[in-house]
């Protein structure tokens, strides 16, 4: 529903805080008037020439299909936010607010990351106000992690509300608290996890490749000699793709020694003993 129109002492005043104050547009006030009202009549004024190149302006650059269709592109096919599309200058000359606008005008981006985003709590000013103060002093040595649950909060935002404040948490108070130590051990344990999978999985394709040798090996024409594992009794070629080889250099001689115990065994052999080796308060263990 349109506002009320500007009368004539509201244009006057514009045109002497813009001509004659050289006020910004933060700094215009009109009463009755919001700050988007403001600035589009100034916009207007500026078009008219009524303002006397006072005020400039950001010149309007439209969207060309090109852009459009790379935009598409980097959000569709790559994933890519705004932020970063920004950062790499993907797109020459487009800001961040400018691609992030466009993405919402035609429906591109992470629908999930969309749906945070307008779920996302925000403060309002006095609500801002109390959280600054409650950090400043109850929640001064707080966990980002206790205050962001009291009030509702991602803990990003606590940690950016006290970089702000200039009251960071210092290295060791961040890792004092118990939530901090049961996050740890928990991203301790998921890397365990990921990697033991990631060693069985080399391993296998290790193995893979062995035996996919060992078939080229034997369609030579000429037989190569063969080695007996000790461990698993399996009869490898004798060469160190199978078996590890140790050097000795004794002054201007070289000695060659071949290990009796297959390169897989050899492996396992190693995990065992590590295994049996290990303390309770080992992080993870070892893979290797």
């Amino acid at each position: 529903m349109p506002g009320q129109r500007w009368t004539r002492d509201q244009v006057g005043s514009l045109l002497h805080q813009v001509i004659v104050e050289r006020k910004s547009l933060s700094e215009l006030r009109i009463e009755g008037k919001t700050l988007a009202a403001i600035n589009n009549q100034r916009q207007r004024l500026k078009r008219a020439g009524a303002l006397d190149h006072a005020f400039v302006g950001r010149k309007l650059v439209p969207w060309t299909i090109g852009e459009l269709r790379q935009l598409q592109k980097l959000t569709a096919e790559y994933g890519f936010s705004a932020d970063c599309i920004a950062q790499l200058q993907l797109i020459p000359g487009r800001s961040k607010f400018a691609i992030s606008k466009m993405m919402g005008r035609h429906g591109l981006g992470n629908p999930l990351v969309k749906a945070r985003a307008q779920q996302a709590s925000r403060l309002t000013g006095p609500r801002r106000r109390e959280l600054e103060q409650f950090l400043l002093n109850a929640g001064r040595f707080a966990s980002n992690d206790e205050v962001a649950r009291q009030w509702g909060l991602a803990k990003q935002t606590i940690a950016a509300y006290r970089r702000r404040l200039g009251i960071p948490l210092s290295w060791r108070e961040a890792r004092s608290f118990d939530g901090y130590r049961t996050e740890r051990r928990k991203r301790d344990r998921a890397f365990s996890a990921h990697m033991r999978q990631r060693w069985m999985e080399w391993r296998a394709r290790l193995q893979q490749r062995l035996y996919e040798r060992k078939q080229e090996l034997e369609r030579l024409p000429n037989a190569l000699a063969r080695r007996s594992c000790r461990s698993c009794g399996e009869r490898w070629f004798a060469t160190n793709e199978f078996f590890h080889v140790q050097v000795k250099n004794r002054g201007k001689s070289y000695t060659f020694s071949m290990s009796h115990t297959c390169r897989m065994c050899r492996s396992h052999q190693r995990r065992e003993r590590a295994r049996l080796l290990r303390t309770p308060g080992d992080r993870y263990e070892t893979a290797a």
